[in-house]
């Protein structure tokens, strides 16, 4: 009996260890699994956006991993057309654009079983530069609709970032249709300057951040190649506005006749999508603050008083 009692409370032992063993791997591995999940503050994602809003993105994504160093956002810079097709094609997980979305793509919006969320996060604007000698010191929102979308005056040079929301923004907020435009769409944001910097008779349409960007750019630059542009102050049609510049209180304001809203598109169910997305409305509002863009709302400021 005492052979058989021992043998059995060995078999017993046996059994025991074997289940103690079986649920610390299973332990092990649950904890394995969760903190290799993604939350809202970690893991990996690709944003694009659009090409003149690279440097602020890169700027926003740095102070996210500063905050939260499990997180990796890699920015991808896309010419416009492009920005939104990589999220619909789930190529990347996030976007951010710059100006309202068309006709052609809420329609592509429409045919997904999934729907974006789409929050305003800042604030840019449509500018028109002019060469230092040119004698013009402000145009009305009319005037811009007559010098791009009508027959070209004699001794006048239009010209146009080429961006395919800019002119779909632009073309929407004259009220004319984009096909009607008649300005030369410059290769790139540096041409459309050097042109503008050797023709007095030039008047350039871009993104303020698009000329803030380029400028910045162009003074890194080894050639150090000149600049001989100013921005003309801009009123409501007919001049039913005092015209202004696109200062941050005016684009906030709304006093500047053509701002756009930034806005970062994503799936709601993403997690650290939707958590970036949340730190862009919030915290991230002052690094808009610091930049060319105006920021989408206030940031709520403490002051202590002793």
């Amino acid at each position: 009996m005492s052979l058989r009692k021992s043998s059995s409370q060995r078999t017993s032992l046996k059994v025991i260890n074997a289940l103690v063993l079986l649920f610390s791997g299973f332990f092990l591995l649950n904890c394995t699994q969760r903190q290799d999940e993604e939350t809202a503050r970690s893991g990996r994602m690709i944003l694009a956006v659009d090409s003149q809003l690279s440097d602020i993105a890169e700027s926003h994504a740095e102070l996210f991993i500063r905050y939260y160093p499990k997180t990796h956002i890699t920015v991808m810079p896309v010419s416009s057309n492009n920005t939104l097709k990589l999220l619909l094609d789930r190529s990347v997980r996030a976007a951010m654009i710059d100006g309202e979305t068309d006709i052609a793509e809420d329609s592509l919006f429409a045919k997904r079983s999934h729907s974006l969320r789409r929050e305003p996060i800042a604030r840019d604007a449509l500018v028109c530069i002019v060469n230092s000698n040119n004698p013009a010191r402000t145009i009305s929102v009319e005037e811009l609709g007559e010098l791009f979308f009508t027959s070209s005056k004699k001794g006048v040079t239009p010209l146009i970032e080429n961006d395919y929301r800019l002119r779909s923004l632009l073309a929407a907020k004259i009220g004319k249709k984009g096909r009607d435009l008649r300005a030369w769409i410059c290769g790139s944001n540096r041409e459309l300057i050097m042109r503008v910097s050797s023709d007095k008779n030039a008047f350039a349409l871009l993104f303020n951040s698009s000329l803030d960007k380029t400028l910045n750019d162009i003074a890194l630059d080894s050639r150090n190649e000149p600049q001989n542009t100013r921005i003309l102050l801009l009123s409501g049609k007919s001049h039913s506005t005092p015209a202004c510049l696109p200062t941050q209180q005016n684009m906030y304001e709304g006093s500047y006749p053509l701002v756009t809203t930034l806005y970062y598109v994503y799936y709601p169910g993403d997690a650290l999508a939707a958590g970036f997305g949340a730190w862009l409305g919030s915290s991230g509002q002052k690094a808009f603050e610091r930049s060319s863009f105006a920021p989408y709302r206030l940031v709520e400021r403490t002051i202590i008083l002793k």
